[in-house]
């Protein structure tokens, strides 16, 4: 009988043990690192959840990547047809891309595939094409030029090419962490590429310096909450000594060029991921306008100065020495 019960007491302290530790693991996904990282549960339980949530990001990968030929955003972009059907995940991307477009005042555009294309981010191969070459790009880009229908159908022309490649990302990070939830873990910190979700209490974030490589602007804590940076700090290209980022202007088809960076916080990593997009192009004034007037959103913007820019809720999240 005490040896039953002490192999009881023993278990249980191991459990209890294995249940304060902190599993990590990486994979390279989508081209980039994620980071799954869980606490509050055993091995076996955190083992599966973080293999399931991998799983999750190679099949959005599948179905979104812009690299890959055959898929269901290969036959978007290249289908002949006027009018396409797209299944219910990429209809839903859609609208939540027309609603972004939309209160961005167009700063946030996933219609300017061809952009990216002149520009050369996407081949490993940047260079600032010439004026003619933007101008005639900038025939066959836009939004504007879509219309989403009922019943899972889209209005394109063949020549505008889509790219979902500043919102995916943060879409991805808010699926493993339901599914992570699914799993009952209540502490786990997400990262995708740099689009992070935390839940629990005792998770800190960094905030990269954008011209101090070694350096943070500060760090933040939140929970339940996701973060997203957008910078010029890791893709770019220099000509005549000038910065040039992969965050491209639709309306000028440059790069933007008023922002080193921008972090957002928001209650959906998706959400988080497309502003820090669209408001480094709208840039630091009409940048914060857009983060006040919305509900559970902060943010900081960094100009091309240096000057920091922190909205009036930013300061609750922010980490104290």
């Amino acid at each position: 009988m005490k040896r039953n019960l002490l192999y009881i007491l023993i278990l249980s302290f191991l459990l209890s043990c294995s249940r304060n530790e902190t599993y990590k693991r990486t994979s390279i996904i989508m081209g980039s690192t994620v980071e799954i990282q869980v606490r509050g549960v055993n091995s076996v339980v955190a083992n599966k959840a973080i293999y399931a949530g991998f799983e999750e990001v190679k099949r959005l990968d599948t179905l979104f990547s812009t690299f890959m030929t055959g898929n269901p955003m290969w036959k978007l972009n290249n289908t002949d047809a006027d009018e396409i059907i797209v299944n219910n995940e990429m209809f839903s991307m859609l609208k939540r891309c027309d609603e972004i477009c939309r209160l961005t005042g167009g700063a946030f555009d996933p219609a300017i595939g061809n952009l990216i294309e002149v520009i050369g981010f996407e081949k490993g191969s940047p260079k600032l094409p010439t004026q003619i070459q933007i101008n005639e790009a900038l025939k066959k880009i836009g939004w504007k030029n879509l219309q989403l229908k009922d019943e899972n159908t889209i209005v394109k022309p063949k020549y505008v090419k889509l790219s979902f490649n500043a919102i995916v990302p943060g879409y991805a990070t808010d699926k493993i962490a339901n599914i992570l939830s699914n799993y009952g873990i209540k502490e786990y910190l997400i990262n995708v590429g740099g689009e992070v979700f935390a839940r629990g209490q005792n998770w800190k974030i960094g905030i990269q310096h954008p011209r101090k490589q070694n350096e943070l602007l500060g760090a933040i804590k939140v929970n339940g909450m996701g973060v997203s940076t957008s910078g010029d700090y890791e893709k770019f290209f220099k000509k005549d000594g000038k910065r040039y980022s992969h965050l491209i202007n639709p309306v000028t088809g440059y790069p933007a060029n008023e922002c080193e960076a921008v972090t957002i916080i928001a209650k959906e990593t998706l959400l988080a991921d497309a502003l820090s997009t669209g408001i480094f192009i709208l840039g630091p004034a009409k940048g914060m306008e857009l983060i006040e007037k919305l509900e559970n959103v902060e943010g900081i913007i960094v100009d091309t100065t240096g000057t920091i820019h922190q909205s009036s809720g930013f300061e609750k999240y922010l980490v104290r020495k």
